[in-house]
């Protein structure tokens, strides 16, 4: 099965694509330590890229690149959280509050894309991400609601929005729970260290999700479990992992503001990208 992809994929740029992969993983570990997110922003787009170019269906071609990064995001988030627990920098409280809303929102989203077209999630992905870098581009850090993070209904709310978008994109959820915490007063780091163990509550069971969905869908694909593939995790997971610690050690020690704005013009570009793509 591992030859059926690679054959596919044209020898001139077989050694590129690993290389790819290769750098994803390690540049998706190093911001999901710097910033808390699980990488899913960077791999996603790369999957996607790969899987076109080894002529996966395409109704599942997406659906493989959500759910791949899903799998992935498990093993960076749960380091990056540690990582940044060592720091003091992760109030679990918050997210043992907020875990079972997180889940339900997962299911629901995995419910979700199981039922829409790979262009659907495609331009849903390239509007999303284009968001997130709206958000990295302007984000101010004076921007507050609250003092504390609510108590009230209104976190189940948040964390069942965090939960399906980031189970609908496959990421961890770092870029939409982080600046939800500055907003609620807290610091920064202690943001980015509190997203990146949310983001481990999402992809357990979005990946989990993927997986049933793939299932469902009766979608056989080489050295895939449902809409999960072990090709990719095998190339871009033990980059993540090995990345992401000195991603924490760079959200300590280095200033954010022209680091967001890299990585706000980066998103930007894939989000065109795949706007293009859904395009034409």
């Amino acid at each position: 099965m591992f030859s059926t992809i690679l054959n596919n994929i044209p020898s001139d740029q077989l050694v590129l694509l690993i290389i790819l992969l290769l750098t994803t993983g390690i540049f998706a570990g190093a911001i999901a330590g710097l910033f808390g997110i699980g990488g899913g922003v960077v791999i996603v787009p790369a999957l996607y890229y790969i899987f076109t170019l080894a002529e996966i269906d395409e109704s599942s071609r997406m659906h493989l690149a959500v759910g791949t990064s899903l799998a992935n995001i498990i093993p960076t988030s749960i380091i990056s959280s540690y990582s940044h627990y060592k720091r003091k920098a992760v109030d679990f409280n918050l997210i043992k509050l907020i875990a079972p809303s997180l889940v339900v929102g997962v299911i629901f989203g995995a419910f979700v894309v199981s039922n829409i077209s790979g262009s659907s999630l495609m331009l849903t992905y390239a509007i999303l991400l284009f968001l997130i870098a709206l958000q990295f581009f302007f984000w101010r850090d004076e921007w507050q609601l609250a003092d504390g993070f609510p108590k009230n209904n209104l976190k189940h709310i948040y964390g069942s929005l965090i939960g399906f978008l980031s189970t609908i994109i496959g990421i961890g959820g770092g870029s939409l729970s982080t600046p939800l915490l500055k907003i609620y007063n807290f610091e920064i780091h202690k943001a980015i260290g509190t997203a990146a163990g949310i983001g481990a509550i999402i992809a357990i069971p979005g990946t989990i999700g993927f997986v049933l969905s793939g299932i469902y869908n009766n979608v056989s694909l080489p050295l895939s479990v449902g809409y999960v593939n072990f090709l990719g995790l095998m190339m871009i997971s033990p980059m993540t992992v090995l990345a992401a610690p000195y991603g924490v050690k760079l959200a300590h020690y280095l200033s954010k503001e022209t680091l967001n704005k890299i990585f706000a013009f980066f998103i930007l570009c894939m989000s065109i990208r795949l706007f293009l793509e859904w395009l034409f």
